[in-house]
């Protein structure tokens, strides 16, 4: 029997305990090391979102399901109220499964620790306390480990997990202390307050509150404070809450009570540092993940979330039959341009956060109040999916948001298809149809775009959101760029749903001489099992395909559930899998004839 290969994790945090679950539930004999007596027992709450969901999935189904029994989903109509200090409401901000995601997940920290732990546990992997990593050597063929005790353990691959003053970051890069942003956090949880189950952000002047519920009447809460380094962290945890409790004098009351009636105990103080994006991640058979490789301020919440998918990633490369040092490379590759982008896009978005004079609060509230939305770079950011894993036999593997062409699979233009699913559920047969047209768009050489109704059915959709929504604009890029667009629709909307009754309102908006989809080819799938459903489907997405002077011409389709891959026996493919496949085909064609011409002007909007 093959020998297992070996890893130690540095550090029991968020990112280490979620790599060391997914790792040893593919087979590897995982160690995690860490320097504290317990695990999880500091810090308040943290929110999960749709792209850290998607990671915690990606690693197991049995850990995505204990993270969502560890917090506290978004109700489909919840809201997050934003507001300035003096209880003014500047908006209210979609956070709900109806918001066009998955729903958020506020959670306790010390309530994520445990499930991760648990499930590590559970997969085989060995917990080790009170022993920290202090540095590493490479030697042919595996990684020395130097632990705080003095002695030297020995593995294949050795994960850089231990937090922003990252030993293993320190012996791989040397690349000094990180780097204070200006202001500070001080954390803590309250039961029973007047707020109630709802989510609140509070501006005021050089302080922000972020205020989640977690369930059983209680809400964690964060306050960014404007502040010299080290001034409230030497307070301590009570003199840190007295503080700010001054500092709230004349905000709005509720706020005020919440902060007054936390426990001490319960309070964290810390100043919010970062790093500039890192060079390299990788050592040989050394790796950094979270906060070693990328730590980021608060502002996007997205810490946790970016370490979750770290871990996703890195579980699927050691698993892999690749050398080590292969693996790690690669996973290095995946993960390095995302994470730099959401570390600058967070301190872009502290800064703002912030509204340390009257001209940055006044640029703060406003930009609430047009938005919507607390920040502005979020809705590209959460939009993250796992790449697909290694299919089992005869299952369809979900697709990567974006699909390439296969090299050589076409001679004529490589055409552009975005194909759009119309279920809001999640890993839908709607979205999982769509998944498998793109991989049939990308062997017959073209490039395509899924895009699920969870991210593109935008709340109260109006007529110029785009420019101040950037999920919005993305989707409106990509329609640009479109040769062709494949519209996937659940058969129980038989008439026009909720995702693409607001088409001609989306097109409208793309801007430019040439209206709507002029001249791109238009597939059309219906997915369900009612015949008369999908008729009336397929009638409604033709006449959606006309209204938008697409060119409905490919053949539309119905099925009942999402094909299998196709068959390596040779034998016949289903009926249904043969008239996706022609469906597929057309829009292919067509879309490789319109990239093969001068393309017309870019898609724009009718005066």
């Amino acid at each position: 029997m093959a020998r297992k290969r070996s890893v130690v994790v540095a550090g029991g945090g968020v990112g280490g305990l979620a790599a060391a679950a997914g790792m040893a539930a593919r087979g590897l004999d995982v160690t995690v090391l860490e320097r504290a007596e317990r695990i999880g027992t500091g810090g308040s709450g943290l929110v999960l979102q749709p792209n850290g969901v998607r990671a915690a999935d990606a690693l197991g189904a049995r850990i995505g399901a204990r993270i969502r029994a560890s917090g506290r989903p978004g109700l489909p109509d919840e809201v997050r109220v934003l507001m300035d200090a003096r209880g003014t409401v500047l908006a209210e901000e979609p956070v709900g499964a109806g918001s066009g995601q998955l729903p958020q997940i506020p959670v306790l920290r010390s309530a994520l620790h445990r499930a991760l732990l648990d499930e590590a546990l559970a997969a085989g992997a060995a917990v080790v306390l009170a022993t920290a990593v202090t540095g590493y050597t490479v030697r042919p063929g595996e990684v020395a480990v130097h632990l705080s005790d003095g002695s030297v353990t020995t593995c294949d691959a050795l994960v850089g997990a231990d937090g922003i003053h990252s030993a293993v970051r320190a012996r791989m890069l040397d690349d000094g202390p990180p780097t204070y942003r200006g202001y500070t956090s001080v954390r803590g949880r309250t039961t029973g307050s007047a707020l109630g189950q709802r989510g609140h952000v509070v501006n005021g002047r050089g302080i922000q509150l972020f205020i989640a519920p977690v369930g059983d009447d209680t809400l964690y809460w964060t306050a960014k404070i404007t502040a010299p380094p080290g001034a409230w962290p030497a307070l301590g945890p009570a003199g840190a809450r007295l503080a700010l409790l001054d500092a709230l004098e004349g905000w709005y009351a509720p706020v005020v009570d919440l902060v007054r009636a936390a426990d001490p105990e319960d309070v964290v103080v810390t100043d919010i540092h970062d790093r500039d994006p890192a060079p390299r991640w990788v050592d040989g058979r050394v790796a950094l993940l979270g906060d070693a490789a990328h730590p980021m301020v608060p502002a996007l919440g997205q810490g946790a979330n970016l370490a979750l998918e770290d871990a996703a990633v890195l579980a699927e490369a050691l698993a892999s039959s690749a050398p080590v040092a292969d693996a790690l490379a690669g996973y290095a590759r995946e993960r390095m341009e995302r994470a730099a982008a959401v570390v600058l896009a967070s301190r872009r978005q502290g800064a703002l956060d912030q509204g340390a004079d009257r001209a940055g609060e006044e640029r703060r509230n406003a930009h609430m109040r047009s938005a919507g939305r607390k920040d502005a770079d979020l809705a590209d950011v959460v939009g993250w999916r796992p790449r697909p894993s290694r299919p089992e036999p005869g299952r369809v593997p979900a697709a990567a948001t974006t699909v390439r062409p296969r090299k050589g699979a076409t001679a004529m233009g490589a055409p552009h298809i975005v194909l759009i699913s119309g279920s809001l559920r999640p890993g839908s047969t709607c979205d999982r149809v769509a998944e498998w047209c793109a991989l049939r768009c990308a062997e017959q050489g073209a490039s395509a775009r899924v895009f699920t109704g969870t991210e593109i059915d935008f709340p109260a959709y109006r007529p110029g959101l785009a420019g101040r929504h950037a999920a919005v604009t993305g989707f409106l890029e990509e329609l640009r760029a479109a040769d062709g667009v494949v519209l996937v629709s659940p058969t129980y909307h038989a008439t026009v749903s909720g995702l693409l009754k607001n088409a001609l309102d989306y097109v409208n908006d793309i801007g430019g001489p040439v209206p709507y989809l002029q001249g791109r080819a238009i597939g059309t799938v219906a997915v369900g099992s009612a015949a008369q459903g999908a008729v009336s489907t397929l009638t409604t997405l033709r006449t959606i395909g006309h209204a938008l002077r697409g060119w409905p011409t490919p053949v539309g389709v119905a099925v009942s559930r999402a094909p299998e891959q196709p068959a390596t026996d040779g034998g016949e493919p289903a009926p249904d899998v043969e008239r996706l496949t022609q469906m597929v085909s057309q829009v292919v064609w067509l879309g490789g004839k319109r990239a093969e011409d001068a393309r017309p002007a870019v898609l724009g909007a009718v005066a």
